[in-house]
């Protein structure tokens, strides 16, 4: 770990938290914001909320403007890892981006929503089988 990377276990915990909030936020509410998580240099993950309101220019995404905001807490050594989840409600999937200095993927995770219950209905998240690319690395 002398590079600055981090181990798989570390990488399994962030994608981890990030993947459980997720789904509690689609069976609370049924859709969410992009989440963001990030491991400190501690071993602590954190779930950030961001109050963005820098003027929008209309060409960056929601992905590259949460990349910024985490890039300069990289740099610092801050954190040694970051997660940002977002909902595709259009083909029912979660991306989980998943950055460190020694790993750059986007998680894509399908899911179905099912209800139960016969008085108080709730939602319940089954996950599908996850698949991995590499990825540009727009944070480390």
């Amino acid at each position: 770990m002398g590079d600055g990377g981090i181990d798989q276990g570390q990488l399994d915990r962030l994608f981890t938290s990030a993947l459980e909030a997720a789904v509690a936020r689609i069976e609370k509410d049924g859709h969410f914001f992009p989440l963001m998580f990030e491991l400190r240099a501690s071993g602590v993950i954190h779930n950030l909320a961001v109050l963005d309101l820098a003027p929008i220019d209309g060409k960056e995404g929601v992905q590259d403007r949460l990349a910024a905001l985490l890039r300069p807490r990289a740099e610092s050594g801050l954190i040694h890892a970051a997660a940002i989840i977002t909902h595709r409600a259009s083909d029912k999937s979660f991306c989980v981006q998943v950055r460190a200095s020694n790993y750059s993927q986007d998680i894509e995770v399908p899911f179905s929503v099912g209800v139960e219950g016969l008085i108080k209905r709730r939602r319940r998240v089954t996950l599908g089988d996850f698949s991995a690319k590499e990825a540009a690395n727009a944070i480390f």
